[in-house]
């Protein structure tokens, strides 16, 4: 009976040895990789981005590599990293080396990791309601601002419609008078006529395309203050008025 013990102490020390070394053995020749070798020099050089850049190109044209899952899961499993990605790499190597030697190790980082996530959400809690907050009181501004701008909106464009039908009846009014003297009114033109602002224009741009001169751009910017406070309020899309 001593001897039968024996054999199975035996047979079951060569199975363990058996069942890890392939692990090993892949795990070897995946750290033997130049894009490894790459990460592990960033990592000691303190280049920590720097590593898990390399880990994150590899797993992405190779992604049974387990030993890079690993690497990435170590690297993100830091303060200031992401215990969310590093469960996710820690969990994708088990799944590649089911009989790795490592697993009470990783198992514990897993629950490790998963405990950092669980004091993140209870810490932050009180900060995210708080920019909650901000955001809604932001939200409310921009609401007040967009009924003041409609309203300015509304009023300068009662305003353009007023200045319009006062000099077409003043066009008309001239057309009238010309013919009574018998004069012919072919070539009347309006007093003023109207743009549409294009992108990157400016009151320069505008006064070179109509006029033929940049220094007229004063004369665009006199007839639209009740939409222009200053001369760089000009925003794509603006109907102006340009006088003749």
């Amino acid at each position: 009976m001593r001897g039968v013990a024996w054999i199975g102490v035996l047979l079951l020390g060569l199975c363990t040895a058996g069942c890890s070394r392939p692990v090993q053995q892949a795990d070897g020749d995946e750290m033997d990789h130049p894009m490894m070798i790459k990460a592990r020099d960033l990592e000691q050089q303190g280049d920590i981005e720097g590593a898990r850049r390399i880990y994150t190109v590899m797993l992405e044209k190779h992604a049974d590599m387990g030993r890079a899952h690993l690497g990435l899961a170590l690297l993100l499993d830091r303060p200031g990293g992401d215990p969310v990605r590093a469960v996710y790499h820690y969990q994708r190597y088990l799944e590649l080396r089911p009989d790795t030697e490592k697993r009470k190790m990783i198992e514990g980082r897993i629950r490790g990791a998963t405990a950092a996530m669980v004091r993140a959400v209870y810490t932050n809690e009180a900060s995210v309601a708080s920019r909650l907050a901000e955001l809604e009181r932001e939200h409310q501004d921009l609401k007040v601002q967009k009924a003041n701008l409609e309203t300015r909106l509304a009023h300068a464009q009662l305003s353009l419609r007023n200045y319009q039908n006062r000099q077409a009846r003043l066009a008309a009014q001239a057309e009238r008078s010309l013919e009574a003297g018998g004069m012919a009114a072919t070539d009347i033109r309006p007093a003023i006529r109207t743009v549409r602002v294009q992108k990157n224009d400016t009151l320069r741009r505008i006064a070179m395309r109509v006029y033929g001169s940049q220094d007229r751009w004063r004369d665009i910017y006199e007839a639209n203050r009740n939409l222009l406070q200053k001369p760089e309020d000009v925003r794509t899309g603006q109907m102006l008025v340009v006088p003749e």
